[in-house]
């Protein structure tokens, strides 16, 4: 679970068929994709591939600090989907326009400006040059698919991601066509993949290097080539949001993550007071008093979210730290949300048809989350630890 047991296949063939008919239904036989290396493009590649065909499909390595393992197990697995990959370094182009744009700061606001303040709010916050590296990859794309002949862009956004954190680039990584993976949790994702590896044998390595891989923005130089996703969650934000990961043998969860937790907390419908002087709102979700309410009764919604089975092994003040980052991150990305991208479906229809549930595993919270956090990722009966620290947003 999450995908409910022996549901992982009729998932895949859900995503692939959505895809297919949005091809069909748009007219146009030919998708361009961005290959990270990371999970999400490796299951959309995949996803495209069997629902259009690898000549259809035009996949786009763009390159600026990325680590040579990332750009391997891109490489490899374009090769295993006999699809091939258009690999470019655009470290040259970024210098140069880096350049030109702080010699364009220097002549309109003077040396000073551009030596003390500009560098020095780079400095502090590194996600400032890596959403402009970010938001120069959606253009390059474009182009590509362009000149290959042109079809859908497909986005790798997950659920985890988009949904109330919307830990994306919206100019960037954002900026897409259609986003068939975003009803689906990082943990599910991570399912899709596994049950890929044994449908696409001739990729099921490469699925797999790409599974035990952990995500990482690579937006930042080379010296930061450690940094993670959770790492830029955590720095943001202030909690230690986390994905939920699975066990290589079984293709089940090993551990239930924070982002995923939270997620679930706030689609229950509520049946308690979570603000004062309110009506007991039996007909909202825990989401809509958390996102919706100006104020919200902390004491009560940590209460709420206690009961609720979902965070059995945490504290009051943990659960209150991972809600009250939750609102706060929702509302200062809520102008990021794009209505206009479609999503091929949508969680409730998954569920409906009893392919996802909303019940969670239990399993507790693993290693400590707060203070000096430890995330766990279990691979064929082996656990491998990861300290994770710093962070800020994209």
């Amino acid at each position: 679970m999450p995908i409910r047991p022996n549901c992982k296949n009729a998932l895949l063939d859900n995503r692939v068929t959505a895809i297919r008919v949005a091809h069909l239904e748009a007219g146009i036989k030919r998708a361009e994709l961005d290959l990270s290396g990371g999970i999400d493009s490796a299951v959309m590649a995949c996803l495209l591939v069997m629902a259009i065909g690898p000549e259809n499909v035009t996949l786009v390595h763009s390159r600026f600090s990325t680590s040579p393992d990332q750009t391997a197990r891109a490489v490899a697995l374009a090769e295993g989907l006999n699809c091939p990959l258009i690999n470019i370094d655009l470290g040259v182009m970024w210098d140069v326009l880096l350049a030109g744009m702080k010699d364009s700061i220097e002549r309109a606001y003077g040396p000073d400006v551009l030596d003390n303040e500009i560098q020095a709010r780079c400095d502090a916050d590194p996600t400032i040059l890596g959403s402009i590296r970010s938001c120069l990859r959606a253009p390059i794309g474009r182009g590509f698919n362009r000149l290959t002949g042109g079809g859908l862009r497909h986005g790798t956004g997950n659920e985890c991601e988009d949904r109330w954190l919307r830990f994306y680039q919206k100019g960037g990584d954002g900026e897409v066509d259609s986003n068939p993976l975003s009803m689906l949790t990082k943990g599910e994702v991570y399912q899709l993949a596994w049950v890929l590896a044994k449908r696409l044998p001739n990729a099921s390595n490469a699925i797999i290097d790409t599974i035990k891989a952990t995500p990482t923005p690579d937006l930042r130089p080379k010296d930061a080539a450690g940094y993670t996703d959770e790492d830029e969650l955590l720095s943001w934000t202030g909690a230690p949001f986390t994905y939920s990961r699975i066990n290589l043998e079984t293709g089940e969860y090993s551990y239930v993550g924070t982002i995923e937790r939270v997620s679930r907390f706030l689609d229950r419908h509520s049946h308690a007071e979570c603000a004062p002087g309110t009506r007991e709102f039996t007909d909202l979700t825990v989401g809509d008093v958390l996102f919706d309410k100006s104020e919200v009764h902390w004491p009560t919604m940590v209460t709420v979210a206690k009961t609720s089975g979902l965070f059995n092994d945490f504290s009051s003040s943990e659960v209150e730290t991972l809600l009250m980052a939750a609102h706060k991150t929702e509302a200062v990305t809520r102008h990021k949300f794009n209505p206009s991208i479609p999503t091929y479906g949508s969680r409730k229809d998954l569920i409906f048809k009893g392919i996802l549930t909303n019940d969670l595993p239990t399993i507790g919270k693993g290693e400590t989350l707060f203070g000096r956090q430890t995330t766990t990722f279990v691979a064929s009966g082996s656990m491998a630890r990861r300290k994770t620290s710093g962070h800020d947003p994209r």
